[in-house]
């Protein structure tokens, strides 16, 4: 069910434009939204929310602060219109001589026959001179389809399959450009994708300016998402001894979604990026180094809880408790949705290696419910694995009273942009074990100006539980370690990553835009 606007009174100061975050969604992307709202409460924000369908989410995780001046939605897929359409054969005739297509399928022409994006490709998006029937029935969609795209993305595969695809790829793309925009002064797309699509046209359509947040990548957590992705059938070759050939389909999505995030770049005034590593990517994906701005993610200052460890053991001085194994004791937290991107397969296959030579007590603390099937399969490999009583699954909690309880908190994600758990763990002054993406390294090792604190945590391999069970071994076993790296985590923390420098930082950004 579409719910109304909360409120709305005229023109808002900021126009944040949301795809499957906040206020519905929890996670890191959706704290920094609520902490970017609570911070300028003199300033008025419009929120859109881009989600997949009606009926998706249910009431808002968050209790949405008084300066949001409107909430609005828009789903990428709903009822198509019916009706008595021309049936066209796969050999259909071209368009009539002279005639010409719409601007916005011209646009959508180049995005997958070109690598180019410029302002007339903008333009042509912005125009909204083609609407969803007029695409699914229309001539002069059918002869691209047919007679140039399928050519050139798929001649060896069947016609119809390209032809869905297709459909289900554009589709999204006309609803979103035909819903209204909350009209502001800023328009600010807190990623690329859909949102940063939304928000480029916005900006054409106002001549107002664009500024892009990118926490992940958008365009390679897509491209990841694809390789693995199930609905999109790989090719039946018998000469390659039974082995499919991966669809030229997964290459046709990829490049969409990279032309998505090229369009968000063309037009964005500022690019905010959360590190050094991010920024080398978005460059390497034809971001304009101009463009470009560095803000890390913060966390307000706190002093570290003590750990809640009993007093035997702490006068023993484990950090954890020994149990009657004579084995040390580790108490680890993962803090996220338990979805296939933060690879809780990884944690839970990396745990069951680890506990043959350590005592372990994990808690996955998060929503559940974003991939009830992900999750379904987390929890059978518990089972299987006979781990029911080292992993617990909590659901969500108030993760602040959580943090002083954990020895190390682990993130095996495939991809990240700059995890805020991690910094929430480093103001409990609690080492961190983490992928190699993102800025994740950067966060556990130090970069330009804080390296010499030393580490504040492990880096493992992405995808690889037999390094992920040895940093938990090794932390397990050296209590000294854990405590040094605590340390240099709070030290880290405090320097580099505060929340009053993000909220300096977009208050004289968006100051510079008003202006």
């Amino acid at each position: 069910m579409t719910r109304p606007p909360v409120r709305c009174t005229g023109t808002a100061d900021v126009a944040l434009i949301l795809e499957g975050t906040y206020p519905y969604v929890a996670g890191g992307v959706s704290t920094w939204v609520h902490q970017i709202l609570g911070a300028y409460p003199d300033r008025r924000f419009a929120l859109l929310h881009i989600g997949p369908h009606p009926g998706a989410y249910e009431e808002p995780r968050y209790a949405i602060p008084s300066n949001v001046t409107t909430l609005a939605e828009v789903y990428c897929r709903g009822a198509v219109p019916v009706g008595k359409f021309p049936v066209r054969r796969i050999d259909a005739p071209r368009l009539p001589r002279g005639k010409q297509p719409a601007r916005m399928l011209r646009a959508i022409r180049r995005i997958h026959v070109e690598d180019v994006v410029d302002d007339e490709l903008l333009d042509d998006l912005a125009s909204g001179d083609l609407g969803v029937n007029e695409f699914l029935h229309g001539d002069a969609t059918f002869e691209l389809l047919r007679n140039e795209l399928y050519d050139r993305v798929s001649p060896s595969g069947p016609f119809m399959d390209f032809f869905w695809h297709f459909r289900a790829m554009h589709i999204p793309l006309l609803r979103l450009l035909a819903a209204p925009c909350p009209d502001a002064g800023i328009y600010h797309a807190v990623s690329t994708g859909y949102a940063g699509l939304v928000g480029a046209v916005a900006s054409v359509r106002t001549g107002r300016p664009l500024v892009v947040t990118e926490h992940g990548l958008y365009a390679r957590e897509r491209e990841m998402e694809l390789s693995r992705a199930r609905w999109i059938q790989d090719i039946d070759d018998r000469r390659a001894h039974g082995v499919p050939r991966p669809s030229p389909l997964r290459r046709f999505w990829s490049h969409y979604f990279r032309m998505l995030s090229r369009i968000a770049y063309h037009r964005a005034t500022r690019l905010v990026t959360l590190s050094e590593a991010n920024r080398a990517k978005q460059l390497a994906d034809g971001a304009a180094p101009h463009k470009i701005v560095v803000v890390p993610n913060g966390v307000a200052r706190a002093a570290p809880t003590a750990p809640t460890t009993p007093p035997a053991q702490a006068a023993s001085g484990e950090l954890g408790p020994r149990l009657v194994t004579g084995k040390p004791r580790l108490r680890v937290g993962f803090v996220g949705r338990v979805v296939p991107i933060k690879d809780v397969i990884t944690l839970i296959k990396a745990v069951g290696l680890a506990r043959e030579h350590v005592d372990l007590d994990v808690q996955i603390v998060g929503p559940q419910d974003e991939d009830p099937s992900y999750a379904r399969r987390c929890a059978s490999l518990v089972e299987s694995l006979d781990l029911g009583a080292v992993i617990t699954f909590l659901g969500p909690r108030n993760v602040a009273e959580l943090y002083p309880t954990f020895d190390v908190v682990l993130l095996t994600s495939l991809s990240e942009g700059q995890p805020l758990v991690m910094l929430e763990a480093y103001a409990a002054g609690v080492p961190v074990i983490a992928t190699d993406v993102g800025a994740c390294r950067e966060l556990i090792e130090g970069g330009e100006g804080d390296r010499a604190l030393g580490p504040s945590g492990i880096v493992t391999r992405v995808a690889n539980p037999p390094a992920t069970a040895a940093a938990l071994i090794a932390l397990a076993r050296d209590p000294s370690l854990r405590a040094a790296m605590g340390q240099a985590a709070l030290a880290r923390v405090n320097a580099r990553y505060q929340l009053n420098q993000v909220v300096a930082s977009y208050e004289s950004l968006y100051s510079s835009m008003a202006a």
